[in-house]
Parts: structure tokens; sequence; C-alpha cells
């Protein structure tokens, strides 16, 4: 009888490994590349506009993080994120808080995944916040197309 209940304890937590571990596999996967037509930050970091290349860098966690890499090589960010829940998109994409002339890296979605990725705001967004007082409110988010 111990024998038998061994069994299915041991059955069940390898099958929530493995279902783990697939998990993982197929977020590592996905990479985007996207071209962004503007300046933007990315934690108190700002990059020009170009061609990027994010990845995940830790598929596994809850909190995950992304690395931003120009594809000229001169720009490379990561950026810790946590997991937000949606509806699955055709389309990979990019979204951008964006205040007068300025934007900030806010969502990044994955093509037909329900799961996304948040970054947290920036101290450097947070003092704009401030600086703009109730004109912050009126906040546009902009998307940017991935592939």
């Amino acid at each position: 009888m111990k024998k038998h209940i061994y069994f299915h304890l041991i059955a069940a937590i390898l099958a929530s490994v493995l279902g783990v571990t697939a998990q993982a596999q197929s977020r590592n996967r996905q990479q985007l590349r996207v071209s962004v037509p503007f300046a933007f930050n990315v934690g108190n970091k700002l990059l020009p506009a170009g061609e990027y290349r994010l990845s995940v860098v830790n598929p596994s966690s809850d909190r995950s993080v992304l690395q931003i890499a120009s594809l000229d090589g001169k720009s490379t960010m990561m950026v810790r994120t946590t997991d937000i829940s949606g509806w699955p998109t055709s389309k990979a994409k990019l979204t951008f808080r964006h205040y007068g002339e300025q934007y900030f890296l806010a969502q990044v979605w994955m093509a037909s995944d329900a799961t996304g990725f948040a970054t947290p705001n920036s101290n450097a967004e947070k003092a704009l916040r401030r600086q703009l007082g109730k004109a912050a409110k009126d906040v546009d988010l902009v998307a940017v197309n991935a592939r």
C-alpha cells in the first residue's frame, strides 16, 4: 500500500516539474525584434530610436528579466518585470507611456500569449509625473508592433 501511495506522489511531483519546464522552455524561445521610431526610457536609461531585440533572461520566474539590446550593439539594458494577464493578440507589441516628448516602456506582449510583461515606473518617470502634476494623469499609451 505504501509503495502505491509513494508511486502516485512521485508521479504527481514529476508531472508538476515537467509542466513548469515546458512553460519555461516556451517562454525562453520568445524573442522580439522591434523598430522603435523614438527615443525611450527603460528604467532610468534613455535608449535611442532604432532596431531592438528583446528576450526573456529568466523565463521560469514570475518576476522575469527582459534584455533589450540594440541590433547595432551600442545599447543594452535589462529590466525586471512582473507578469500581467490580458487577451492573446495576434501580433507582438511594446506599449509605452507617453508624456509630451518622453516615452517610457510600460508593457511587452508576445504574439498569441495571454501573459505579458509590465515594467515598473522608473525614478525618472516618477520625477516627471511629479513635475507635470495633474497633467500627468492624461498619459497617452503608444503601441509599437514587433515581429
